[in-house]
């Protein structure tokens, strides 16, 4: 059996990025108001859904010690990836941008400016599929109105 080669930085954030992408994407799909329950609720097709796995099992079978704690929490937004959960999908890729950005803080691995800003993009994306972080929880009417 042959071995792959181990992951270069820019593949773990190119991964994340694929990741990000498909949760975006079925993210826009799924009505404003729903997005936080939904009984039954919206799920992403069976091939978003495909697409998703593979690239999480891809990573997993290629990812070495340095990477170890990401699959986890790939696996993680996964699950609920397929249960059309975008709230619990977001905060293990999170979690995994702030994992990288601690590696790279520790000097364990090097990312570029370029890959850095893709870290700090994908960070801000992120936060945004979080209804919460954006808007309040509560619609009141305008103070002047009460």
């Amino acid at each position: 059996m042959k071995k792959e080669p181990k992951l270069e930085p820019g593949q773990v954030v190119d991964t994340l990025g694929e990741l990000i992408a498909s949760l975006a994407a079925f993210a826009a799909k799924v009505p404003a108001k729903s997005i936080l329950a939904l009984p039954g609720g919206v799920r992403p097709t069976p091939e978003a859904v495909e697409a998703y796995e593979e690239t999480v099992y891809r990573f997993r079978d290629r990812v070495g010690v340095m990477y170890k704690t990401l699959p986890p929490l790939f696996v993680e937004s996964l699950e609920a990836f397929e249960a059309g959960k975008v709230l619990d999908a977001v905060p293990p890729l999170l979690q995994c941008v702030e994992k990288l950005v601690e590696l790279h803080n520790q000097g364990t691995v090097k990312f570029t400016p370029p890959q850095q800003q893709r870290l700090r993009d994908y960070h801000r994306r992120l936060e945004k599929l979080v209804p919460e972080a954006t808007q309040s929880e509560v619609d009141l009417p305008a103070p002047e109105s009460y």
